[in-house]
């Protein structure tokens, strides 16, 4: 029943989702000086990073680090409203040793991939740029198009919708800090509607066939 294979679907949705949010800035005005920042991202739990900020406690250092996002997988789940019939196929044909092989696979599976997005930032005032530069896209889905190139058809496109399920504000608060070294959070949860993909097979051209005939008077 089981084979070994890999299309690598769920490192692209991972790859895809994180580039949705790497291109954030934030603008910081002194005076007349105006400074653009580039906003991090990294894939990391949130408890890694805010257990790095609650050990690292010189000022400096939270002040330089920040802000930051990071996102990480938290959930999968197998989504039972797009199920469609298992025992429908997708076929390619392709040229092998001059001969037609019929490349192809079964359904697709859907699931749902769950995202945690977070930001951190010093400030409120960076935290709200971070948000309102994501928040305008998601009504409440943004849809991207992934190759799955399964079948080695490089036209094959998948739309996969990206929802926003919610958002919470949140602040990370050690005693020992003072009020200027505190860090806000933002924590985003999305969730990814996509397909899974199972093994490739191959079929050969059907050349020759038998067919058995009789006289339906003669039963």
């Amino acid at each position: 029943m089981f084979t070994t294979f890999y299309h690598g679907t769920i490192k692209k949705i991972v790859t895809a989702f994180g580039t949705l949010f790497n291109n954030i800035y934030v603008v910081r005005t002194d005076g007349t000086d105006t400074k653009k920042i580039k906003v991090p991202l990294i894939y990391s739990p949130k408890e890694k990073f805010a257990n790095r900020l609650n050990l690292d406690v010189d000022k400096t250092l939270v002040q330089t680090v920040l802000p930051r996002m990071g996102f990480s997988i938290t959930n999968m789940s197998y989504d039972v409203d797009r199920k469609k019939n298992s025992i429908n196929k997708r076929w390619t044909e392709e040229i092998k040793d001059n001969d037609h092989i019929f490349k192809y696979r079964y359904e697709d599976v859907p699931y749902n991939i769950d995202f945690e997005l977070y930001a951190f930032s010093r400030n409120i005032d960076d935290g709200l740029q971070i948000i309102e530069q994501i928040l305008p896209f998601f009504t409440p889905e943004f849809t991207i198009t992934i190759k799955p190139n399964v079948l080695g058809n490089l036209i094959e496109r998948v739309d996969v919708p990206i929802i926003l399920n919610n958002i919470t504000p949140s602040e990370v608060y050690d005693s020992k800090f003072s009020d200027e070294t505190r860090v806000l959070t933002w924590d985003l949860q999305f969730t990814a509607k996509t397909f899974l993909y199972g093994p490739v097979r191959e079929s050969g051209l059907i050349r020759d066939i038998e067919i058995n005939m009789f006289d339906i008077n003669d039963i």
